[in-house]
């Protein structure tokens, strides 16, 4: 309202100058019409802000169009007081602009625990300050109607147990696990134990692999009464509870519940039943020959995030649904990217974190060092003089740095399943979950500092070359 009233005084103080008659000349400025009492125009040196409707009689052919002027209160900001700034106002010059809008409410925190049938469970989990296991089991425990699974593997007698004992009670359990934990194709691979109870006791189950013979389906999901989901970087494995570095997480939100629950659905609707017999491993498709790659996941349409000018979904998932975001997230850093990944072979976002560290965002990256002695796209970072160190499992030497996160400008965090691979991005089954409430953001931040303050640099000749598959993750599980 105030830069309409201004741009009023300037046309009439134009129309003073060129000696018009204000009764012959009708101006046109964009207001909602109002009813009201009509004024005739008066010249600038005798203006006065008017708060009625002004619709005066004119004859001049070439301006055409009614002003009019909605009532409004005292105005609290002045019209143009001279001449020259009446000038340099209409020919272009920035208007004064009226109060700025609110800002959205902050995000509120998410707290320390969410509630499952009366079982309290913690919002976030990590591994070298709790047993992530223990507290699964306890949410398995707690379901009364349905828990649906997206696995990699399964190799913890307790969580076994207690899937037992949930399908006992009646509770309606699904599994969608990867084909190669089902049927290994490693040398001298095994069905694990636990996988091989699940099938013999008639549990629902289904298997899925990626799009090729390196692709796998990597989610570690698990949706409760859908009332609750948990997820992260933790395998259902001994080895993930006991010596890795990882992390997972309780979730509440029905908005999230549902998106996850979508692709859960998705997935168990194209994975296969399990057979008698072990299906044909996929052959190696050549270097330089197109890869006929996945369908896209199905994604959550909602972009509830707000981070420096952009809008991110609460989740993402691939096939083809999350390095776009991440990218996005890199480029819309101002200040610091803090990265603990386990593997990484990704150009475009190798590419993001480049351009953020040219225009001087602080770039720090935690590898796994298993990892990187064989990946030579890790060590590119070290050559090109990254801020990076690697880390071993949690005792310095058994185990891996498992984890798959990252934290934006101490705002933003990403945590899930997906490293940050093009395998992850076109021939994976993964997901990637985006934080912004506070609690959430500063526990991994803490998370972040634990762990590099253990990490090593990298000794000279510790990376040892190509490794024999691409993102093996051998040294995982």
């Amino acid at each position: 309202m105030v830069n309409t009233i201004r741009r009023f005084a300037v046309i009439a103080a134009l129309l003073s100058l060129a000696s018009v008659s204000p009764a012959q000349v009708r101006v046109s400025l964009p207001v909602a019409p109002v009813t009201g009492l009509s004024v005739p125009l008066t010249p600038f040196s005798s203006f006065n802000a008017p708060t009625l409707s002004v619709t005066p009689s004119l004859s001049a052919p070439s301006l055409s169009s009614a002003l009019s002027l909605s009532a409004a209160p005292a105005l609290s900001a002045p019209v143009p007081v001279s001449l020259a700034e009446g000038r340099a106002f209409f020919d272009g010059a920035a208007a004064k602009p009226d109060a700025p809008v609110p800002p959205a409410p902050a995000r509120a925190p998410r707290g320390k625990t969410v509630t499952l049938n009366g079982e309290s469970l913690p919002a976030r989990m990590f591994s070298d300050e709790t047993s992530i296991a223990g507290h699964l089991i306890r949410a398995i425990d707690a379901a009364s109607v349905s828990i649906d699974i997206a696995i990699h593997g399964l190799a913890l007698r307790e969580v076994a147990a207690a899937l037992v004992r949930a399908k006992k009670r009646g509770v309606k359990v699904r599994i969608v696990m990867n084909q190669t934990h089902v049927f290994p194709e490693k040398p001298n691979g095994r069905r694990s134990p636990e996988v091989q109870q699940l099938i013999d006791l008639g549990f629902e189950m289904k298997m899925l692999r990626g799009g090729d013979m390196f692709g796998i389906m990597h989610n570690k999901v698990a949706i409760f009464d859908n009332q609750i989901l948990e997820t992260g970087s933790f395998n259902w494995t001994h080895a993930a509870d006991t010596w890795h570095w990882e992390n997972a997480m309780f979730h509440a939100e029905q908005a999230r519940i549902k998106a996850y629950q979508a692709y859960w659905d998705w997935m168990w609707s194209i994975s296969a039943e399990i057979p008698n017999q072990a299906p044909a491993i996929p052959a190696p498709i050549p270097e330089g020959q197109p890869h006929p790659g996945l369908p896209p996941a199905p994604q959550d349409g909602a972009r509830p995030i707000q981070f420096n000018g952009e809008s991110f979904p609460g989740q993402a998932f691939s096939p083809l649904g999350v390095s776009a975001h991440l990218v996005r997230a890199i480029d819309a850093s101002r200040t610091s990217i803090d990265l603990a990944n386990f593997s990484f072979t990704s150009e475009e976002l190798r590419d993001a974190l480049l351009r953020a560290r040219e225009r001087g965002v602080t770039v720090r990256i935690v590898f796994d060092a298993d990892q990187y002695r064989f990946l030579s796209e890790m060590r590119w970072f070290t050559d090109n003089n990254f801020d990076v160190l690697l880390s071993h499992g949690k005792d310095g030497q058994k185990g891996v740095m498992h984890n798959k996160f990252a934290v934006f400008d101490g705002a933003l965090a990403e945590a899930g399943s997906f490293n940050w691979t093009r395998n992850g991005e076109k021939n994976n089954y993964e997901n990637a979950m985006f934080l912004d409430a506070p609690d959430d953001v500063a526990a991994y931040a803490a998370y972040f500092a634990r762990i590099r303050a253990q990490a090593l640099p990298a000794a000279p000749g510790f990376h040892l070359g190509p490794h024999a598959a691409p993102e093996d993750f051998h040294f995982a599980y």
